[in-house]
């Protein structure tokens, strides 16, 4: 009677075992309380999809690589993991964040199929279009600006041109319905303008920008493009 009603037991004993073990396995795939805890605090910019040349299977994994090597000073609370994009107090914890180097991105995904490359910038970290082209180039890849959209809210940069080019630069784009919003400064301290812009519903492409600003004849060339929080002012000389 005894050994009947042990394989009843070892059997319950075992499938509660297998249980176990599937629940373990699955708890380590998922990331921990912690982990979550640390990406909800992080938020993200306005993603960006764009076509490019000269992908390939043997550069793909490589593309990648650079593009998540890409880093942006941000500042950061060692406990919580807060993060804010200039120097400060931890509004939770009410303790200095620390300055720290994290990537730009925080997705980064190249497509074969649509010879396009997806990013996910986190909202407090500086994104430039120089240092896309940049690690792309590196592995012989091109961005086609015709196939770059402008999304969310950025800083066009242009080099060359005079503090009474940012006004027709700004009348320029605002005429041209690119954007939703247009507002354009000149930087002594740097030589640049910088004219802030809102994407409309459908954001402009690159190269329309381009020839937008080309086409006044002024010695203005945009340069670059940046996504990511405002830089704080240049001090200006008494």
């Amino acid at each position: 009677m005894h050994t009947k009603n042990a394989f009843p037991s070892f059997a319950f004993l075992l499938a509660g075992l297998l249980i176990t073990a599937r629940a373990d396995a699955q708890k380590a795939k998922e990331p921990s309380h912690a982990e979550a805890a640390v990406t909800s605090r992080i938020q993200t910019g306005a993603p960006l999809e764009f076509g490019v040349t000269g992908l390939t299977k043997d550069n793909l994994e490589k593309v990648q690589k650079s593009l998540t090597s890409l880093t942006s000073q941000v500042y950061v609370c060692d406990g919580c993991k807060h993060e804010e994009a200039t120097a400060g107090k931890c509004p939770p914890c009410n303790v200095d964040l620390t300055a720290k180097q994290e990537p730009v991105l925080l997705e980064a995904q190249a497509s074969l199929d649509t010879a396009s490359i997806r990013l996910v910038p986190g909202a407090t970290r500086t994104l430039r279009y120089s240092d896309l082209e940049g690690a792309l180039m590196k592995n012989s890849v091109h961005i086609d600006s015709a196939k770059f959209a402008l999304p969310g809210e950025c800083r066009l940069i242009l080099r060359g041109g005079t503090p009474e080019n940012a006004m027709t630069v700004e009348k320029a784009l605002a005429d041209s319905k690119l954007f939703a919003v247009v507002h354009a400064d000149y930087d002594a301290p740097s030589g640049e303008i910088r004219v802030v812009v809102h994407a409309n519903a459908m954001p402009a492409m690159h190269d329309k920008v381009t020839a937008v600003v080309d086409a006044l004849g002024t010695e203005a060339r945009l340069t670059d493009v940046i996504w990511g929080p405002m830089p704080a002012p240049t001090p200006t000389k008494a």
